[in-house]
């Protein structure tokens, strides 16, 4: 059992379709196990607080999670989870890091310690990854080991990636060597609160070495005018922050690669020798024959980003069912109220082109990346749960029974609003174009069914979470599928089901804007105390955008009043300059009736005349159902027709 969870965790990278082939016998057992496992109530789930958190399943039975700041879970179900370090709890027998001074003690010497943004003693260790290696070569002799990749980092540009070594997934893992520097320039010129020399070749840095060697040997043919301005500093739009690493292999599970970087000059490739865990430098600069993305000789190959656009947090994963390599990345600045939001791309070949679901291609993504990326999930909140924001810097896995997971860290609409954040799985399911398509709830161990058509048809929440890295509470609006076929309510068009042959329904939305959305059908609980379990729907659209939506019952009086209020008086304008007011009748099954302060300017069916000078209006609507109601009032200036 022990030898087909290691092999779990390399395919973890890999996805290998032999590989998967080799654990075939034992997916029955899994599926039967799966199946009978009970779901929890979402109230009952431990809660646990990792920054950045990185997922991988171990030999030991176990999931672990390691984030920023040496923080880390574990979970032997992948929904209970297990605090193991809260952020610097132990500097200095830590789990996984042991002695952080010892351990870290080469990539200090450039970033991480008593220095620049973390001067007074403090620590920068951000962003760690795990990767079991089988072809990794040990001093002992024996072939197999987990690599750790993480950064440690002083300034937003000086910075350098670690590779560390443990043949136990919890043991005390041991420096391996320090792959990649950053922030490095000709002059020397200090940066931050930070005395430290910054030159290129100074003896803390590996650039002197590798020119040394030259491209022949490992090394590179000399430093790169790109990496500096024209005053000899650090070129930021260029060159990446060295930071947050993510590890994996090819689809035949035997090349190691090395996605990383952050703002800066963007998101970047390096292969990565399996045999030592050290990095495979191009040496010399060129462009990728099949992506057409630019190879820097010591960097590696370009993938996304630059010109100090946001974009952090890369997580490339293949997947052999679809034959794609996903690339997510984070948009937007990671506090609470900075627009954090994870984006996702795909690419046939894994040096790319990765590219949304427009087709724009991520290498571009460095003019304005608003208008690249699938956006997963915005500011968001539905009824009766607390609000959601900022979720981003995640992970994935797909398990050895097909299970795909994202795992990310998230924070809370609260008030006041503070940085608190907690780790979020939702499991993640192929939608129809084989993109991977996220649960609107988190996971409890739920898993979709096929549905009949009466299960699915009725009204929803609706939460469309845009494109842009906003930073306000999205608006909750709402949908109703009806048995014919229609789409009505804040978007309209047409919805069909479609059974996906892997024990869920394909939903498709075709709406009357020319947009499509492909997604499933899932019955889940809802995040609150509820006992019920609903109808949900997520789908990724030809545009760009996730939509959610969350049954509503609509024989719950209290929420059908509430919802219907609030969308009523959010969707009704303040400020008239022209044309006529739509005032709904009815919405959810609650019928409105409308009266106006001054119908001869805004009559009840919201037609408008426009009065030769400004003039306030006071609409008021009684909204009524199941024998109960609740009115609103709204305070509309009609401008002058002059």
């Amino acid at each position: 059992m022990a030898r087909e969870i290691t092999r779990r965790s390399f395919l973890r990278g890999s996805a290998a379709a032999l590989a998967y082939s080799m654990v075939a016998g034992s997916l029955a057992v899994q599926a039967e196990e799966t199946a009978a496992q009970e779901t929890i109530s979402w109230s009952e789930l431990t809660r646990v607080s990792v920054h950045d958190p990185s997922v991988i399943a171990a030999d030991d039975g176990n999931y672990y999670i390691l984030g920023s700041h040496i923080a880390s879970a574990k979970s032997e179900d992948m929904i209970q989870w297990t605090q193991l370090q809260t952020d610097y709890a132990d500097v200095t027998n830590a789990p996984f890091y042991g002695d952080l001074q010892e351990t870290f003690a080469i990539p200090f010497q450039w970033a991480g310690y008593d220095d620049g943004d973390c001067a007074g003693g403090n620590y920068a260790i951000w962003a760690p990854d795990i990767i079991w290696d089988p072809y990794y070569e040990c001093e002992d002799g024996t072939t197999g080991a987990y690599l750790l990749y993480c950064c440690t980092s002083s300034t937003w540009r000086r910075s350098c990636i670690v590779c560390l070594a443990s043949k136990t997934i919890d043991g005390t893992y041991s420096y391996v060597d320090t792959l990649v520097y950053s922030g490095f320039t000709k002059t020397g010129e200090t940066d931050g609160t930070s005395t430290r020399d910054t030159s290129w070749d100074n003896d803390y840095l590996n650039l002197a070495s590798l020119v040394e060697a030259g491209s022949e040997n490992g090394g590179i043919d000399e430093i790169s005018d790109n990496w500096f301005a024209s005053d000899g500093g650090w070129d930021h739009t260029y060159a990446p922050n060295a930071i947050d690493p993510n590890l994996f292999f090819d689809a035949a599970g035997e090349k190691l690669y090395m996605s990383y970087g952050s703002w800066s000059g963007g998101l970047y490739l390096l292969e990565i020798d399996p045999k030592t865990g050290k990095a495979l430098y191009p040496g010399v600069d060129s462009t990728d024959e099949i992506s057409g993305n630019y190879v820097d000789r010591y960097f590696g190959t370009h993938l996304a980003g630059g010109n100090h656009q946001s974009g952090e947090g890369p997580y490339i994963l293949y997947d052999s069912e679809s034959g794609y390599y996903y690339l997510y990345e984070t948009y937007g600045s990671l506090t609470a109220e900075g627009g954090y939001n994870m984006r996702l791309f795909r690419s046939e070949n894994l040096t790319g082109p990765y590219v949304d679901a427009k087709g724009g291609n991520s290498a571009d993504s460095g003019s304005n990346n608003e208008n690249y990326g699938i956006k997963l999930i915005g500011n968001y909140c539905f009824y009766g749960q607390t609000g959601k924001r900022s979720a981003g810097h995640n992970s994935a896995l797909i398990d050895t029974d097909g299970s795909r997971y994202l795992v990310y860290h998230q924070r809370f609409d609260t008030d006041p609003i503070t940085e608190a954040h907690e780790v979020r799985v939702h499991q993640q399911f192929l939608n129809e174009d084989l993109w991977p398509v996220t649960a609107v709830y988190e996971y409890i161990g739920e898993k979709p069914e096929n549905y009949e058509d009466s299960e699915v048809t009725g009204s929803y929440e609706y939460i469309n979470h845009g494109t842009t890295s906003g930073t306000d509470m999205l608006d909750t609006a709402y949908v109703t599928l009806n048995e014919d076929g229609t789409v009505e309510g804040s978007v309209t068009g047409t919805w069909s089901k479609a059974d996906s042959g892997n024990g869920y329904d394909y939903v498709t939305l075709t709406l009357d804007d020319g947009t499509t959305f492909k997604g499933i059908f899932f019955r889940q609980h809802k995040e609150c105390d509820s006992e019920d379990a609903v109808m949900t729907f997520t789908a990724i659209g030809d545009n760009n955008e996730c939509v959610w939506g969350s049954q509503i019952d609509t024989d719950d009086t209290e929420m059908v009043l509430q919802l219907v209020q609030e969308t009523v008086d959010n969707s009704t304008p303040s400020i008239m300059r022209e044309g006529n007011m739509e005032l709904p009748t009815s919405l959810l099954g609650a019928t409105i009736v409308w009266e106006s302060s001054d119908p001869d300017v805004i009559a009840a069916d919201g037609t408008v005349t426009y009065p030769e000078e400004d003039v306030k209006v006071e609409l008021s609507a009684e909204i009524s159902c199941n024998g109960e109601s609740v009115s609103l009032t709204h305070k509309v200036i009609v401008r002058s027709a002059s």
